[in-house]
């Protein structure tokens, strides 16, 4: 999987993680899809958390509907300065991530730690 340059910022820490995904959104994308075609999407809950030494970038990760290969759909650029909070909790073998930009919405990502390599948490002492 291919990541975007950033603009030349240098890459501190990447991680790849997922977000728990409801019932009713599965529910709500097979409907949209039902009507669309089949061409609406689906509910997306791969991400990759890339910190620079300027900025978090949060990527939507998505996979194509010929041959499922995964492709970023979009890129969310935080400045460092905006997040209010990166906590990192383990909860058996996975590190929940709760990031809370300046806007006050908290985002909770789940990033898999078997190996406890505790990335996520080295990222939270970056930020």
């Amino acid at each position: 999987m291919e990541t975007n340059n950033f603009n030349n910022e240098n890459i501190l820490c990447s991680i790849n993680c997922y977000k728990a995904v409801k019932n009713s959104e599965v529910a709500i994308s097979f409907i949209a899809n039902l009507f669309a075609g089949g061409v609406a999407g689906s509910v997306t809950n791969d991400f990759r958390l890339t910190l620079t030494d300027r900025n978090l970038y949060i990527e939507t990760i998505g996979y194509c509907a010929w041959g499922g290969l995964p492709e970023v759909i979009s890129v969310e650029k935080i400045p460092r300065g905006d997040v209010k909070s990166f906590k990192v909790k383990s909860v058996d073998s996975n590190e929940v991530i709760e990031l809370t930009p300046n806007q006050n919405k908290t985002i909770v990502f789940i990033r898999d730690n078997e190996k406890n390599d505790n990335l996520a948490l080295k990222m939270s002492s970056i930020i």
